[in-house]
């Protein structure tokens, strides 16, 4: 294993902690992603799936690493579409750049980690 290749899987490991710990929060009804949803106008059922989203793709990512790569591509796509959403949600709501720019920054990650990972041989 070369190194840039030992850096992607760590990469990948990191990105599958972030959907763990980022989708927990919602799960696990931590008071500011109660108030975040309220403020955003959706429903709270709605805060809950897209923990559960981000709780599968951040599993998805880990999985990729010790079983099947194709877990960690689903994760992937699962993780970055859920950013999306997010990118959108603080755009609409006219929420500063600051809180824009996180979910936007782990869109662009997760995208870069599925390029490398699975269309650029490193």
């Amino acid at each position: 294993m070369t190194v840039a290749s030992v850096a992607v899987l760590g990469f990948q490991a990191v990105l599958g902690f972030v959907g763990l710990g980022v989708g927990g929060a919602k799960v696990t009804h931590q008071e500011n992603q109660i108030e975040e949803f309220r403020r955003f106008g959706y429903p709270q059922w709605f805060r809950v799936v897209t923990g559960l989203v981000e709780v599968v793709a951040g599993i998805g990512l880990i999985a990729g690493l010790l079983w099947r790569p194709e877990f960690a591509w689903v994760g992937g796509l699962l993780l970055s579409s859920v950013m999306v959403g997010a990118v959108v949600t603080h755009v609409r709501t006219g929420d500063p750049p600051s809180k824009t720019v996180v979910p936007a920054i782990l869109f662009l990650l997760t995208g870069g980690l599925l390029t490398l990972r699975y269309f650029v041989p490193v």
